[in-house]
């Protein structure tokens, strides 16, 4: 636990500059969520050599355009809306190689009970596009507030 929260609070002056990235990786993140905080945190953590089992290779996934603030991490970005089954599908089917989801999205909807059904229906569509393909797939890290 204390090396998670040195290097969130550190991951800013603690970025290192790579001289080649590796041909393969041992663990391959998709992460839910990458602009939000947890997302971009991981996506500034997870490609580190020091980062346990690092480096990593990361896939970022947002429904929106890629901000200009987070250009400079080592991400495959990936634009798709999860509440979408269909472009959920045709995005995240084709990631073969993930082994780590983390799952950081959130939809804020006005009743708990809508809250559970979209928000259950994003992580759905995701594990239903990356599981049948996924053949190293891990572990499912499910973030809520």
């Amino acid at each position: 636990m204390s090396w998670l929260w040195t290097r969130a609070t550190c991951a800013a002056e603690n970025k290192v500059v790579e001289k080649e990235a590796p041909q393969s990786f041992e663990n391959v993140a998709l992460v839910i969520g990458i602009t939000g905080i947890v997302g971009n945190s991981l996506a500034a953590i997870l490609p580190l050599h020091n980062t346990p089992g690092g480096p990593w290779k990361v896939y970022g996934v947002a429904r929106r355009p890629r901000p200009s603030w987070n250009d400079n991490h080592p991400v495959h970005y990936i634009q798709c809306n999860i509440s979408d089954q269909n472009d959920t599908q045709a995005k995240l089917s084709v990631l073969t190689d993930v082994t780590h989801i983390f799952y950081v999205s959130w939809s804020s909807k006005p009743t708990e009970a809508l809250n559970c059904e979209v928000n259950g229906a994003m992580f759905r569509n995701v594990l239903r596009a990356l599981i049948p393909n996924a053949p190293n797939l891990r572990h499912v890290s499910l973030q809520t507030g």
